[in-house]
């Protein structure tokens, strides 16, 4: 179960919860003392690279104060095991409890049984149960320009002939690059202004990503035919700073058992539907991560075994309407000899030089927001994955 999940039911029932009282806040043991829960999200891929991240919970008392909560399992012994006794580690992890696994590469067999085991670092040992792959179905991608709407809307279509999928779930990635209002051929240098080389811009493409938040899910169970034609998944307006260049959607689908999926439109709904006495509460969602070693220490998350389906949607946006740009002040002209105290003065401002004009020995200045495409939240970095014909700087 992702954390951010969590944290968002908490902070959505605690409020609701004070409401119903009119003179004492009804505080709830079960919600004021999740300390130090283990909670574990993630799903154990046959077919590709999967995540398994650990945190530790907080009690909800700490969100009053705006305390950071989250605390994250860096060094636990993380790994998925067999029937048979075979074990797959991770191959890394990071600072943040995520353990990253990929052993699509040895073929593991889909036919087999596999469980995720945590050994933390507070000495118990955390499982869950024995669980097969559930089936696999196709998936198609594509996307509408929709003039009416305003908006570029992503659709997903899949269909299983054997009738097995049923239940989808989907989550997506999405990058974007974008490009500074003003481009700049030169920066400031520690102590003077200097041309950027090759007539290269300086900061002036950057690129950024995101991971879907919402919970997506779908069942066809009550369907005649397991098939999902035109679901729109994702959609961007106009004037969003997403979709003025170029833009990619990588999207993976995981087909739940009926168990997986229970679990995670459980999570929706008190995510989304908490508001009032008869919402689902948090305290319905423990899912199947369990601790062997002490039956009294509770866990969080729900882990099951999937074969995902990844596909990488390509948007070349250039030409649709772009997100507003700003009225620009007049430019700002400094002396190239001028006193670096001046040029540093400049900067605090907010402003930064994106021309120089040697026959005049001045070089011109303004907002450096609009100058920096890092003043906009990306980063001068192309991904790896980002095709050879599109733009890089």
């Amino acid at each position: 179960m992702p954390m951010k999940y969590f944290i968002k039911i908490l902070c959505i029932v605690f409020p609701a919860l004070l409401t119903v009282s009119c003179i004492v806040p009804y505080e709830p043991e079960e919600l004021l003392n999740l300390d130090d829960i283990i909670v574990v999200e993630g799903n154990i891929s046959l077919t590709g690279p999967f995540t398994i991240q650990i945190t530790r919970s907080a009690p909800i008392s700490s969100y009053q104060y705006g305390q950071k909560t989250i605390k994250f399992e860096r060094n636990a012994n993380v790994y998925v095991t067999d029937k048979q006794g075979r074990k797959y580690m991770p191959e890394t992890n990071t600072a943040k409890g995520e353990y990253l696994f990929d052993f699509s590469a040895l073929h593991p067999d889909h036919q087999e049984e596999y469980k995720l085991v945590v050994e933390s670092m507070d000495g118990h040992t955390y499982e869950t149960d024995f669980k097969k792959s559930s089936h696999s179905s196709s998936m198609e991608l594509h996307y509408k320009v929709d003039t009416l709407e305003d908006k570029v809307r992503i659709f997903v279509s899949s269909h299983d002939q054997n009738g097995l999928s049923k239940y989808y779930n989907w989550q997506y990635i999405e990058t974007w690059d974008y490009v500074s209002q003003l481009p700049s051929y030169c920066y400031f240098d520690v102590l003077e202004v200097k041309e950027t080389k090759n007539n290269k811009p300086w900061m002036y493409r950057c690129w950024n990503s995101r991971e879907s938040s919402d919970i997506i899910l779908l069942e066809t169970s009550s369907l005649s035919e397991d098939r999902i034609t035109d679901y729109e998944l994702h959609s961007i307006n106009f004037r969003d700073i997403r979709i003025t260049q170029h833009y990619t959607i990588e999207v993976v689908q995981t087909v739940l058992d009926s168990e997986a999926y229970k679990y995670m439109e459980n999570m929706r709904k008190n995510s989304y539907d908490i508001g009032n006495l008869f919402s689902p509460q948090p305290n319905e969602i423990s899912g199947n991560i369990r601790c062997v070693t002490d039956q009294s220490v509770r866990a969080i998350g729900f882990v099951t075994v999937c074969n995902s389906v990844r596909k990488r949607l390509l948007i070349d946006c250039v030409g649709l309407p772009g997100y507003p740009r700003e009225a620009m002040p007049q430019d700002t002209l400094v002396p190239l000899d001028a006193k670096v105290s001046t040029m540093l003065s400049l900067i605090q401002e907010g402003y930064s030089p994106y021309m120089i004009d040697p026959m005049a020995n001045v070089s011109y200045w303004n907002l450096t927001r609009c100058i920096d495409c890092r003043s906009k939240g990306g980063q001068p970095e192309v991904p790896f994955f980002w095709p050879v014909e599109w733009p890089r700087f």
